[in-house]
């Protein structure tokens, strides 16, 4: 039987520095997750890397933990020794477990916060898009989707806008009054944009965008009615603004040392890898805010909302629950037997009704060749559409295709509709 295994690192069990190794670039992530398929024993995976994580989702034939964990360390530069002080393994149910509570933001620095279930709906997109997923994945990532629907139409643990951003924001706000303030974002990201309705909201002059392709940022410069620049030109807006906001996807520094002005300037960088060069923060007139300086900035906000992951994790435990009885009842194996078990039955029925009506008209051997005959043909009919139904298991709508073979031949009980899942997420 194969494994589900997760190993993966986060803001709790490592440091920003490691967590920036560690990250995969997405715009690269085809290439990671190919040579992460290609590992021997690998059948399925799927790569999650934000800010606050890195883990690598996998469905494996034996055990390729080490052959992981020996990935992760050349990616990212770190001893494998080391590595493994920051990674947590978690494995069957408990790694599916893992997933519904990041799904559902119950894993986050910021418990509820809304941006998490965008990041891992893309990370399970692209393991489709790129053909590393596979039945388990897939079947994993649906019920997780549904886990976090039910988890916010259950509880208020989203309510009010507590997020990293808005953490990022209290945290500038213990510093500065922002009225008035001039405020650069570097990005396009969502956690920019959040970052942005903030400051806006609260007084800021939202002075300046930049971004790598100044296309992305056109609705932006719109909206706050602000000059859009290319990342080049950082250097000489710089001098002009207070506040520094940079989310950016780059692997390299975009704020340079070299670039600061000789005046007061706040930098909330949210981006992982981080987007200031070391050493900026050493600066005398520079403050710097980086993600995990947040963590304890929002603990007072988030006091109902840890009343309220209570009830979630109650939740969490059904969805699973559920999960395990879904599973279990779109076995190929069980599915494929219960047709052939039906379709013997009316074999035998249709047999012995054929039986009964030429009992003295024919002999023996002819009932003999009746009864070889009807067998290949249901042999033969049932082998194609079998054979389709295993084929389509990797398909991210497998399961659909499974649960109306069972709806089709009536194994089923389910009176829900079959939908599909990326028209229900996208």
């Amino acid at each position: 039987m194969n494994s589900i295994v997760l190993i993966g690192t986060n803001h709790n069990t490592s440091p920003q520095d490691i967590r920036e190794r560690l990250a995969f670039d997405n715009n690269r992530l085809d290439r990671y997750l190919r040579e992460l398929k290609s590992i021997d024993g690998v059948v399925e995976v799927m790569v999650i890397s934000t800010c606050n994580r890195v883990e690598v989702l996998y469905v494996s034939e034996g055990d390729v933990k080490d052959r992981i964990v020996d990935y992760l360390s050349k990616h990212s530069g770190i001893e494998k020794k080391e590595l493994e002080g920051y990674l947590y393994v978690k494995e069957g149910l408990e790694a599916v477990r893992h997933i519904f509570r990041v799904a559902s933001s119950l894993d986050s620095m910021v418990v509820g916060e809304p941006q998490i279930l965008g990041q891992i709906k893309d990370a399970y997109k692209w393991s489709v898009e790129f053909l590393t997923s596979g039945a388990t994945i897939n079947r994993i990532m649906r019920r997780a989707f549904h886990a976090a629907k039910v988890v916010k139409a259950n509880t208020d643990i989203s309510r009010g806008a507590v997020s990293v951003a808005y953490a990022g924001y209290l945290g500038v706000s213990k510093l500065i009054d922002l009225e008035g303030k001039r405020v650069l974002s570097i990005g396009s990201s969502e956690m920019n944009r959040l970052a942005l309705e903030y400051f806006s909201k609260h007084g800021a002059d939202i002075y300046a965008l930049a971004n790598r392709t100044k296309g992305n940022i056109e609705d932006l410069c719109e909206k706050y009615n602000a000059p859009a620049y290319g990342l080049d030109e950082i250097g000489h807006i710089l001098p002009e603004v207070d506040i520094v906001i940079t989310a950016t996807s780059s692997k390299e520094p975009i704020i340079k040392k070299c670039d600061i002005p000789n005046k007061n300037l706040i930098i909330l960088d949210l981006a992982l890898p981080r987007d200031t060069q070391k050493g900026v923060e050493d600066l005398e007139n520079v403050v710097v805010i980086f993600i995990d300086d947040l963590k304890n900035v929002v603990d007072e906000t988030l006091k109902e909302r840890k009343k309220q992951a209570q009830i979630a994790e109650r939740i969490i435990d059904d969805e699973l629950k559920a999960y395990q009885e879904y599973v279990e009842s779109l076995n190929y194996d069980e599915v494929v037997k219960q047709i052939r078990l039906t379709a013997e039955r009316i074999r035998k029925l249709e047999l012995y009704k054929f039986q009964k009506i030429y009992k003295n008209k024919v002999d023996d051997e002819i009932i003999d060749g009746v009864d070889k005959l009807t067998r290949s043909l249901i042999s033969k009919i049932l082998h194609q559409p079998t054979m389709n139904i295993k084929d389509f298991l990797n398909h991210p709508e497998g399961d659909l295709y499974v649960e109306l073979l069972r709806r089709l031949f009536g194994l089923s009980k389910s009176k829900r509709d079959v939908r599909c899942f990326f028209s229900e997420n996208n």
